[in-house]
């Protein structure tokens, strides 16, 4: 498997740090990765590597489904993150148009410990401010969100969006969510985060 050399384990892994930082501070916000010529397995997109490469080591474990089976060992590869099942996963990989599963088998923290449940990354084709493409439109509403935000995202299932819901119906227990576009843009969606949905 491809050990990526084109990533800086300081310098990259800060820059993309502070961009995931940033975009769960602030819910709804579009930020954009500073681009990398890494090469990940065909059909994960390089927005996973860059979240993966940022925040996953060895303490951490991850699950990736819906993707190549080379998928799990490069990430292993790259961050020596351990690979587990979805019910035991830090970080879940999962494509925006897969099975909701994953997320319902999500681990939601413990009351002492509500920061263990799981963080579900899911790519989707594109995130923007205008309905021009359709897809789902997103109303955010919150902590770290003035009044409230709108998205418009296409390639995402709103059965993820659901499950997302039903995982965090127990605040402070609950599933964060990321989602990275194909041209490598972010928006986070914390447990904490109200999200209604519509179909365009």
């Amino acid at each position: 498997m491809i050990r990526e050399t084109a990533y800086d384990e300081i310098f990259d892994a800060q820059r993309h740090f502070r961009t995931l930082l940033d975009s769960m501070s602030r819910p709804g916000k579009i930020n954009r990765f500073a681009p990398l010529a890494l090469t990940p397995p065909e059909g994960f997109p390089r927005a996973n590597a860059y979240v993966a490469f940022a925040l996953l080591n060895a303490d951490v474990a991850a699950h990736a489904v819906g993707y190549r089976a080379d998928v799990e060992t490069y990430l292993r590869a790259n961050t020596q993150c351990r690979i587990e099942t979805a019910a035991q996963a830090d970080f879940i990989f999962i494509p925006g148009d897969g099975d909701e599963a994953p997320i319902m088998a999500a681990k939601v923290g413990i009351p002492t410990y509500p920061e263990s449940g799981a963080t579900a990354v899911i790519a989707v084709n594109h995130i923007g401010k205008s309905s021009s493409t359709g897809g789902v439109q997103l109303t955010l509403e919150g902590p770290g969100i003035e009044t409230r935000e709108i998205v418009f995202v296409t390639g995402l299932r709103p059965e993820l969006l659901a499950a997302l819901k039903a995982k965090n119906t127990e605040f402070p227990l609950g599933v964060d969510a990321m989602l990275v576009s194909a041209d490598e843009c972010v928006i986070c969606l914390p447990r904490t985060t109200r999200v209604t949905w519509a179909i365009l």
